[in-house]
C-alpha cells in the first residue's frame, strides 16, 4: 500500500540522528567557544559614582548580587571618570553595593532588570565609615535613559491574572503583546512597527525559534517576553524581535498549581449565531522551583495541560434547494446552454443534463441550506460541529537547571516539549481535519567571567518540529481523498494510488469550497544554532563582537494538493458557477503526481561588532556593524529547478536531468545549469543609537539601523516543476462539445490539449536581499513614578522581494487566447522581483506606572503603513501603485491596568482588621485591558468576468467615487457604498487601489477580578474571575466585498477568537495555590 507516511523505524532513526547531530555540534561548540553575548536576553546595569559635591569618584568597588539565589553575579571597579558598566546579567531582581574607604557603603535594593534592559543606577556616596550604609529602593524603571532602542515587555505577573479568556488551543500571549505600543495582532501572529512575518524573530532564552509555531509558546513558563519595536542593536539580525526568558529556580522552594475553566454557559451568544456554540476549556498548570545546592545549583520544572472538549458553529455558503434541483429561476440573469449558446428554458437545466459525478458530489458532500430564507445565497448553512471528547489536548512540560560552576563560571540547560493532537472543523460538515504537533526546544548556555572587564557567553540551541496531518485523533478520521475519488466516480487523478486525507478540491463561484487539507508528514525536522560573542569593557567603551549560526533541516512526506484533483467552476459557460458544476464542466482542471519523502536544508550566519561609548556622563552612543549571510537552500536529492525568463527554459542540474518526468510537455525546453542561486555577500548593515540625559528625569534619545531583509529559509528552492508534475488544463467549447468534463475532466492525451498545462516559478540567480532603514526619535519624562514617552518611529524598506505572475498578456479588448501569453508554453510563470518598497510612519504616546497600588500602561499609536507591491494584477504596472497595509489600523489605543484595592492587611485601610475581616475584604485586585482601534483595510472585488482579456477571472473593480461611507452611516446591512465601484470595461484592469476601504473598528474591554486568600505564612490561594468583552460589544469581520454578488457591503460574520478581537462576552474562572 502506497502511503506518504514513513515507517516508525525510519522516524526513530531520523529522530535519533537529529539529537546525535545536535549532541555532536554541542560538544564541538563547547570546544571552540570563544565567548558569546546572549543578545537581547541579557541586561546591563551602568551608572556614574559621585560624592556629595558631585565630583566623580574612581576606584569604587561595586558588587551586584542576584537576590533570589544570593549569587554574586559580577564585581567591577568604577573607572577614572567614575563610570561603571555591568553587562550580560540575567533578567531578575538584584542588589548593588558600592564601597570605598572614607565613604559610607551604598546599597541599591530591588533593582528590577527586564530582559535586554539597560538600567542606569547613579550612585552618590556620603562621607563616613564603610560600616555605615545608605540604602535606596530602586524598583522598576519607568523611562529608558541610556539607549536608543524602543522596547516593551510583558511579565509573568501581568500575564498570570490577565483578563484574557482562552477558548481555543492557543495561549493568550499574543493578546498581551498587543497591549504594547506599535504591536498589532494579526490572527495568530503580530506585526511590530510595520514589520511582520520574517521581519520579526522569536527567541527563546536567546536562541532563535522562528519555525516551531506560536502554539509552542507557553507563557506560564516565561518570566518575561520582551518586544524590541525599533532600533535593534547589531547583535540582532532583524528589525523587530520577541525575546522570551524562562523562569528559573532560587534559594527558596516555590511552587504553583492552578486550574482554569471556561464554559459557554457563562458566556454570550455570538452575534450571528442562532444559539450559543457549546465549548469548554480546561487549563491546568503546576510548577516547582528551588535549590539543588543552595547558592549554587537551582532547578525549575513546569507542566501545562490543556483540554478543550469544545464545539463550533461554522457557517458556509451552499446551493439553495432550487439550485440543487437545477432550478436557477431565482437568478435575474439567464443561464446559457454552453453546447448551443441558447438560454435554458425557464432558467432550468433538464434532469438528463445533470452530470452523474456532480450529482454524487452534491448528494454525498454538499449539505442543504438551513439558515436564512429560501433565496439566501450566502452564509445559508451552519452546523454544530460535535468534536469528540478532548478534541484538542496539549501538554507543555518544561525543565531548567542553573548551575554556578565557580564564582566566575555559570551555565544553564533548558528543555521544553509540546505535544498536541487536535481536530478542526471545516466550514462544511464532513470535511474536518486532524493534526498532531510535536515540538521540542533545548538550549545550553555557559557564561565565563575572565575578569571584571572581559567575559563571554556561549549558547547552543536545538529545536525539533514534527507536524502530521490527516491521522486518526480520538477516534475521528478525516475524509480520505482516494476513497472520495472512488465514491464520486472521478477519473484521471491519483495515478500512483496514494492513500491519505484529502479531497478533490472544487471551487464553485459564490459557494464555499469543497476541500480539506492533505494528509501526511507536513514537517519533521530540526534546527540548531550556535551563538558566540565577547564583551570587553575598556575605558569609556564596552565592545562586543560575535557570531550567530543557524541551520535548518526539514523532511516532508505529504499527499500534496492536487493529487486528487483541483477543479474551478466560475460560471464561464452558463453564467453561474453552480450551473457549470451541475453540467460537470470546470473552467480549469488540475492534477498532480507528487514527489515523496524529501529533505531540504538551509543555513544563515551573522557576524557583528558593536560599541557602547560614553562620551560624557549624560551622553551615550551605541554603534555597530553587522554582516549577514543567508545561504541558499537545497534539496538533498538534488531534484530542484529554476526558470529563466530570458529564454523561457526550465533549468535543472546535469545530475537531475534523468529524473525529469516523461510526462513533462516536450513544448517546454529543459536544460542543464545551475539552480542554486548565489547568496548575497554584501549585507553589511550599520546601527547607531544615541541617548542624551538632559536631566535624570528627562531624556532625548533615538537611533537609526539598517537591516537585511530575511527571506523564508526555503523560499528559493523549487522542488516540483519537471519532477513533480502538476497539469492544469483550461476548458473550452469546440463544435458544441467541451474539451473535457466529469467524470474524466482532462483531455484524452497531451497532444489533444491546445492549451498549456504547466506552471513554474523562478528567481534571479543572484540573490539581492532588500534593506530596511529604521529610525526613531523619542522624548521621555519621569514625573514622580510615572513615565511618559513621545516617539516618532519610522522605516523605509527598499529592494524588497515579492512574487508575481509575469505570464499574462497585456490588457486588451481582444478576448484571451493562450498564444497571447509571453510564454505560451506555460499556464503561469511566477517570478521573484526585487524592487518592492514600503514606508512606515508612526507617532507613539505611552504613559506607564510600574509601582504602587495602581499600575498601568496606556498608549496610543497613529501609524501609516504603505507598500508598492500589493497590486500585482497587472505585472506590467506594479510598483507605481502604493497601497495601505491591510493589517495596520490608522489609530490604535490600548489601556491596561492593575489596581490593588487599598484595604486589608498591609494596606492603607483595615490594616489591623481581624483575620476573618481581612479574608473577606482584603486581597482584592482588578486587572483590565481595553483595545480601541480604527478599522483595518480591505479591497473591493468583482467576480466572474475577464474584462482585461488576460485570463484573470474577477479582480479589482473601477472606483468611481470614494466608497467609504461616513462613519455614522456604516451599518452591518451596508458598510460601504457599493455603487462607487463598477466592473471595468473590456480591455483593461480595474483602476481601484488595494485596501481602499476601511473595515469595522475595535472597541473591546476585558476585566479580571482577583481575590487572594492568605492561608498561612507559606500558602496563598487565589481566585480569578475573568470577563472578556465585558460589555458584549460585537466585533465584526470585514463586509462582503464582491460587488458582483448580492448585498455587497453587508456584514455577516464575526472573526475567529483572539484576545483583541473577542466578539462576544466570555467568562473564565481560575483557582491557584502558591507556596
Amino acid at each position: 500500500m502506497d502511503t506518504p507516511h514513513r515507517t516508525r523505524a525510519s522516524q526513530a532513526i531520523a529522530l535519533r540522528s537529529r539529537w546525535q547531530c545536535g549532541a555532536f555540534v554541542l560538544i564541538l561548540g563547547l570546544v571552540l567557544a570563544t565567548g558569546v553575548r546572549g543578545q537581547s536576553a541579557l541586561s546591563t546595569i551602568r551608572g556614574t559614582v559621585v560624592d556629595s559635591s558631585d565630583a566623580v569618584v574612581p576606584g569604587v568597588a561595586l558588587v551586584v548580587t542576584e537576590v533570589s539565589t544570593n549569587v554574586r553575579a559580577r564585581s567591577v571597579v568604577s573607572d577614572d571618570r567614575g563610570n561603571y558598566e555591568i553587562p550580560d546579567l540575567k533578567p531578575g531582581i538584584y542588589r548593588l553595593t558600592a564601597e570605598l574607604a572614607g565613604f559610607k557603603s551604598f546599597v541599591a535594593e530591588s533593582i528590577v532588570l527586564d530582559s535586554g534592559q539597560v538600567r542606569r543606577i547613579d550612585i552618590a556616596l556620603e562621607i563616613g565609615e564603610p560600616a555605615e550604609h545608605v540604602t535606596v529602593e530602586s524598583g522598576s524603571a519607568v523611562i529608558t535613559t541610556d539607549t536608543g532602542t524602543v522596547s516593551g515587555a510583558v511579565s509573568s505577573l501581568q500575564y498570570k491574572d490577565a483578563p484574557i479568556v482562552d477558548v481555543i488551543p492557543y495561549p493568550g500571549w499574543q493578546g498581551m503583546l498587543s497591549t504594547l505600543p506599535g504591536v498589532v495582532g494579526q490572527g495568530w501572529n503580530v506585526s511590530i512597527a510595520g514589520q511582520s512575518g520574517t521581519g520579526i524573530t522569536l527567541q527563546d532564552d536567546g536562541v532563535q525559534n522562528d519555525r516551531s509555531g506560536n502554539q509552542s509558546v507557553n507563557m506560564n513558563t516565561y518570566e518575561e517576553v520582551r518586544v524590541v519595536t525599533v532600533n535593534n542593536s547589531a547583535d540582532q539580525a532583524r528589525a523587530a524581535s520577541l525575546n522570551t526568558t524562562t523562569k528559573r529556580g532560587s534559594n527558596s522552594f516555590r511552587g504553583t498549581a492552578y486550574y482554569k475553566h471556561t464554559n459557554s454557559a457563562l458566556g454570550a451568544r455570538s452575534f450571528f449565531a442562532p444559539e450559543k456554540t457549546p465549548y469548554k476549556f480546561h487549563d491546568a498548570y503546576v510548577e516547582l522551583g528551588g535549590p539543588v545546592i543552595r547558592d549554587r545549583t537551582f532547578f525549575y520544572v513546569g507542566w501545562t495541560h490543556i483540554d478543550v472538549p469544545a464545539s463550533s458553529f461554522p457557517i458556509a455558503s451552499v446551493p439553495t434547494q432550487e439550485m440543487r434541483r437545477s432550478d436557477f429561476s431565482q437568478f435575474s440573469q439567464r443561464i446559457v446552454d454552453p453546447l448551443t449558446g441558447a438560454p435554458f428554458p425557464n432558467n432550468r437545466i433538464p434532469a438528463n443534463r445533470i452530470n452523474p459525478t456532480s450529482k454524487q458530489v452534491q448528494d454525498l458532500y454538499l449539505p442543504e441550506p438551513n439558515l436564512g430564507g429560501p433565496d439566501e445565497l450566502t452564509n445559508n448553512h451552519g452546523y454544530l460541529f460535535p468534536y469528540p471528547d478532548d478534541y484538542y489536548l496539549a501538554d507543555y512540560p518544561t525543565f531548567r537547571v542553573d548551575h554556578n560552576l565557580t564564582g566566575n563560571n555559570s551555565m544553564f540547560f533548558r528543555y521544553m516539549y509540546y505535544y498536541s493532537p487536535y481536530v478542526l472543523a471545516n466550514d462544511l460538515p464532513g470535511f474536518a481535519r486532524t493534526r498532531t504537533r510535536y515540538h521540542d526546544k533545548a538550549v545550553f548556555s555557559d557564561t565565563h567571567v575572565f575578569s571584571s572587564s572581559l567575559l563571554n557567553t556561549f549558547r547552543f540551541g536545538l529545536n525539533g518540529n514534527d507536524v502530521k496531518d490527516g491521522i486518526t485523533v480520538d477516534g475521528f478520521t478525516p475524509p480520505f481523498g482516494n476513497e472520495a475519488v472512488t465514491a464520486i466516480g472521478l477519473q484521471g487523478v491519483n495515478p500512483n494510488g496514494l492513500q491519505g486525507a484529502g479531497f478533490p478540491r472544487m471551487d464553485i463561484a459564490g459557494l464555499t469550497s469543497l476541500q480539506t487539507p492533505p494528509g501526511g508528514i507536513l514537517e519533521d525536522g530540526y534546527d540548531w544554532s550556535l551563538d558566540n560573542a565577547v564583551t570587553w569593557a575598556t575605558g569609556r567603551h564596552v565592545v562586543k563582537f560575535g557570531f550567530q549560526y543557524n541551520d535548518f533541516n526539514t523532511f516532508r512526506a505529504v499527499v500534496e494538493e492536487g493529487t486528487y484533483g483541483d477543479f474551478e467552476f466560475d460560471g464561464t459557460y452558463t453564467g453561474v458557477g453552480y450551473a457549470d458544476f451541475l453540467l460537470g464542466m470546470p473552467f480549469s482542471s488540475t492534477r498532480r503526481d507528487p514527489l515523496q519523502d524529501r529533505w531540504r536544508r538551509a543555513s544563515e550566519l551573522g557576524l557583528y561588532v558593536m560599541d557602547t561609548f560614553r562620551l560624557t556622563s549624560n551622553l551615550t552612543v551605541d554603534y555597530g556593524l553587522r554582516w549577514d549571510y543567508f545561504a541558499s537552500p537545497s534539496y538533498s536529492d538534488g531534484l530542484q529547478y529554476n526558470w529563466d525568463p530570458q529564454t523561457g527554459n526550465v533549468i535543472v542540474s546535469q545530475e537531475a536531468r534523468s529524473s525529469v518526468s516523461s510526462l513533462y510537455p516536450d513544448t517546454i525546453t529543459v536544460q542543464a545549469g545551475d539552480v542554486v542561486p548565489e547568496a548575497q555577500k554584501s549585507n553589511f548593515r550599520p546601527r547607531v543609537g544615541v541617548a542624551y540625559r538632559m536631566r535624570n528625569d528627562l531624556v532625548l534619545r533615538g537611533g537609526y539601523g539598517l537591516y537585511t531583509e530575511r527571506l523564508s529559509p526555503f523560499a528559493r528552492a523549487n522542488g516540483g516543476g519537471p519532477f513533480d508534475i502538476e497539469e492544469t488544463y483550461f476548458n473550452r467549447i469546440e463544435n458544441g462539445q467541451p474539451l473535457f468534463s466529469f467524470p474524466n475532466p482532462f483531455p484524452e492525451s497531451l497532444a489533444e490539449a491546445s492549451v498549456p498545462s504547466q506552471s513554474v516559478s523562478g528567481y534571479p540567480m543572484t540573490v539581492h536581499n532588500g534593506h530596511i532603514h529604521q529610525f526613531n526619535v523619542s522624548v521621555e519624562k519621569q514625573i514622580a513614578n510615572v513615565g511618559l514617552r513621545l516617539s516618532y518611529v519610522g522605516s523605509r524598506s527598499r529592494g524588497l522581494n515579492y512574487t508575481l505572475n509575469i505570464n499574462k498578456p497585456e490588457p486588451s479588448s481582444i478576448p484571451f487566447a493562450p498564444e497571447r501569453r509571453p510564454y505560451p508554453q506555460f499556464v503561469g510563470n511566477s517570478f521573484v522581483r526585487e524592487d518592492g518598497s514600503s514606508n512606515y510612519d508612526s507617532m507613539q504616546v505611552e504613559v506607564v506606572r510600574r509601582a504602587g497600588l495602581f499600575t498601568f500602561n496606556a498608549n496610543y499609536t497613529w501609524s501609516s503603513s504603505l507598500h508598492n507591491f500589493l497590486n500585482t494584477e497587472n505585472p506590467y504596472d506594479v510598483t507605481r501603485h502604493w497601497s495601505r497595509d491591510a493589517s495596520n489600523p490608522r489609530h490604535r489605543a490600548v489601556i491596561s491596568t492593575m489596581i490593588e484595592l487599598p484595604w486589608g492587611h498591609g494596606q492603607r485601610f483595615l490594616s489591623n482588621a481581624p483575620a476573618v475581616v481581612d479574608q473577606i475584604l482584603g486581597g482584592w485586585r482588578l486587572q483590565t485591558i481595553s483595545y480601541l482601534a480604527s478599522g483595518k483595510y480591505f479591497s473591493p472585488r468583482f467576480s466572474g468576468f475577464d474584462p482585461s482579456g488576460t485570463n484573470t477571472s474577477g479582480g479589482l473593480p473601477d472606483r468611481v467615487c470614494d466608497g467609504n461611507l461616513p462613519r455614522s452611516d456604516r451599518t452591518i446591512e451596508g458598510w460601504f457604498d457599493a455603487s462607487c465601484f463598477a466592473v471595468p470595461p473590456a480591455g483593461r484592469f480595474g483602476d481601484s487601489g488595494v485596501n481602499v476601504l476601511e473595515g469595522p473598528g475595535l472597541n473591546v474591554h476585558h476585566l479580571a477580578l482577583v481575590k487572594r486568600f492568605r492561608l498561612n505564612d507559606r500558602f496563598t490561594l487565589t481566585y480569578n474571575a475573568a470577563v472578556s468583552n465585558l460589555f458584549n460589544h460585537p466585533h465584526f469581520s470585514d463586509p462582503r466585498n464582491d460587488i458582483s454578488t448580492s448585498n455587497p457591503g453587508q456584514i455577516t460574520s464575526t472573526p475567529g477568537w483572539s484576545a483583541e478581537n473577542e466578539s462576544e462576552r466570555r467568562i473564565s474562572m481560575l483557582l491557584r495555590l502558591e507556596w
